[in-house]
This record gives structure tokens, sequence and C-alpha cells, in this order.
């Protein structure tokens, strides 16, 4: 870009010693090798333009796909946490937090795994009231950008459609160990970008 400029530049103090040598304006040719130059400069901008707000743009898609990773695996985490606390004095609370989450089979347990309704978590809840089953994928999340908005990415809270999908998948490795991997993929213009992140989740309370 400099270097078309510098070019430009020392074209048109060419120009202007060659006009006061001359008694005529200038000539066709060399308005034309102006305006080319001058068109090659301009069209080199708008393409820098473009490409930085291309990379904005993912950048910022990059930093919210990275938070709804981290909540995905906290929210399985503080379940985990909250239910093995309250079921202290039975010993029961890891069978607890796997039947939460569908186990065997269902919910995040299945082969297309759930998506989280962050709107409504509780993370005792066993009644499936703030897990969703994905039939083949999982729903877009709903994004609030309201002011006062607390929660900006749901399931199924007030807003609009977003870009970001995130699903989680729950697989028991063990007795005492499951792994949770969670994926969020959002459009990114006219492609698909994908993230994920996975944690394995290990029965403390033996």
């Amino acid at each position: 870009m400099k270097k078309l400029f510098k070019i430009y530049k020392k074209y048109c103090e060419f120009l202007e010693k060659s006009q006061r040598n001359t008694s005529g304006g200038f000539t066709i040719v060399e308005a034309i090798v102006a305006i080319f130059i001058l068109t090659v400069s301009i069209a080199s901008m708008l393409s820098l333009t473009a490409s930085s707000a291309t990379s904005a743009r993912y950048a910022n898609n990059a930093i919210t796909a990275n938070f709804l990773l981290q909540e995905g695996i906290d929210s399985v985490r503080n379940s985990r946490d909250s239910i093995a606390f309250q079921q202290k004095d039975t010993g029961g609370g890891w069978i607890q937090f796997l039947t939460r989450y569908g186990y065997p089979s269902l919910y995040c347990f299945s082969s297309s795994g759930c998506y989280l309704k962050i709107e409504s978590y509780d993370p005792t809840n066993m009644t499936y009231n703030d897990i969703g089953s994905c039939s083949g994928t999982c729903p877009y999340l709903i994004y609030n950008s309201a002011d006062n908005a607390t929660i900006f990415y749901s399931g199924n809270g007030t807003g609009v459609t977003s870009n970001f999908r995130r699903t989680i998948k729950m697989t028991k490795v063990s007795d005492d160990e499951v792994k949770v991997i969670v994926t969020v993929d959002w459009k990114n213009g006219t492609s698909t970008k994908t993230q994920t992140l996975e944690e394995s989740l290990l029965n403390w309370q033996n």
C-alpha cells in the first residue's frame, strides 16, 4: 500500500515538472495512468478494510463460543457437586447425578446429546425442566440483547435466535468417571465454525 502511494506521489511530481516545461495540459495517457494508480490504491484499501472487519467478527464470535463452552462444563460440574453434597449422608449422589442427565441413553447420554436451558437451571433438578433433548442437532440458542438482561444466551428464553448452537454429550467411562464433551458451532459469514471442550468428572465421594 505504501509503495503504491510512493509511486503515485512520484508520478504526480513528474507530471508537475512536465507541466512546467510544456505549455499543454495532461495528455490522455497521463490521465489514464493516474486514474489506474488511484483505482488500485482505493481497491487495496477497501480489501484491507473488509478483511479487518471479517477478522474482528470472527474474534468476537470465538470469545462468545469459549464462554458458552465453559458455561456448559461448569453447569454439569456444579450439578455433580451440588447433588453430592445434598446426598452426602446416603452416598447416592453419583448415581443421582448420572440420572439427572439421562443415563444410560437419554438426554446428554444419547447419541444426539442435549442442550441446557440455562434460564431454568437448577443443579439438583431431577425433572429435566432445564435440559432439552436434541433430535439430530440441538436448536440454536436464544440471544437477549436487553440492557437489563442477566442471561444473554438461553435455551428457551426471551430474545431472537442467535448464530450459536451448544451440544452437551456425556459418556460413562467407568463406574466412577464420566466424560463431558461440550461443542459450540456458529455461523461465521458463509461458513460454520466449531469449538469443543471436554472434561472428565470423577465420583470423588468414593
